[in-house]
């Protein structure tokens, strides 16, 4: 799995993380009483293996090579690269991870996430706070008469409702647009805020181009042609045309996790 394939795999544990995870300020490693490995070897990279970095999961292991600790931090804190403030080193800082899972764990990222913030704590004396600063982003705006579908009226009595997105396509249920807004800034891997005025809850659908190579190996892997996706409109332009709104570009308020300390090595294993 090469580099940008990782980045989704790590990006898919910040997102569900983000969803069950609350980030409380200044962390210390007696405060971690939380899902852990019951042993981790960690060993410095390779240095042949340049930028190509690869992670696996089975019942028993967890298993990193060549993995920058920019993203050991991203996966365990459950944070996008836009809104980590950490040392520049962690970018070049690479590391292999065998890790056992203890027995009974469950078979999801958020797991993973858990015992990786903990392993974090204690092998590299990770110490953070949360803040909130202004960041590039957008804003979603009206541009036309809103295409979005209002949601159904039996989803609204019952309050049901849920979302989902893949390389090219998203589509969602009883969603507000504020709710909408939050899971367009984790298509984008940037902050979006609503600033529709828009109260309603809405049905979307949105279909737009692969936005790297990643995620045009993911579409073609569900069967998409060169020619489907060449067809396809790019996200901003897919907001626009089938929703009826627009992103903008904007300095936003988003909560940004600063790193206050990281070791260069961990302890020994």
């Amino acid at each position: 799995m090469r580099q940008a394939a990782l980045a989704s795999f790590v990006a898919a544990i910040v997102t569900l993380g983000a969803l069950s995870t609350s980030i409380s300020t200044a962390q210390q490693p007696q405060q971690a009483k939380s899902l852990q490995f019951e042993v981790a070897a960690i060993k410095p990279s390779d240095p042949k293996l340049g930028a190509n970095s690869s992670a696996s999961s089975t019942s028993s292991l967890f298993q990193m090579v060549n993995t920058p600790l920019k993203q050991w931090v991203e996966m365990g804190l459950s944070v996008r690269d836009y809104a980590l403030k950490a040392p520049a080193w962690l970018d070049t800082s690479r590391f292999d991870l065998v890790a056992k899972k203890p027995a009974g764990t469950p078979a999801n990222k958020e797991a993973i996430a858990e015992m990786m913030k903990a392993l974090l704590i204690e092998r590299f004396g990770l110490k953070w706070h949360e803040e909130l600063q202004t960041v590039p982003g957008f804003e979603l705006v009206p541009d036309k008469k809103v295409l979005a579908q209002p949601a159904t009226p039996m989803e609204r009595l019952r309050g049901r409702g849920g979302w989902g997105y893949g390389a090219t396509s998203f589509s969602s249920t009883n969603m507000s647009m504020s709710e909408f807004a939050e899971a367009l800034g984790q298509v984008l891997g940037r902050p979006v805020v609503d600033a529709t005025h828009l109260s309603g809850r809405y049905d979307f659908k949105l279909a737009w181009s692969p936005m790297d190579d990643a995620a045009v190996a993911e579409a073609k892997g569900f069967g998409m042609k060169d020619a489907d996706i060449d067809n396809l409109p790019s996200i901003f332009t897919a907001v626009r045309e089938q929703l009826g709104l627009r992103l903008q570009s904007a300095k936003v308020p988003s909560k940004v996790i600063v790193v206050d300390q990281i070791n260069r090595q961990p302890t020994a294993n």
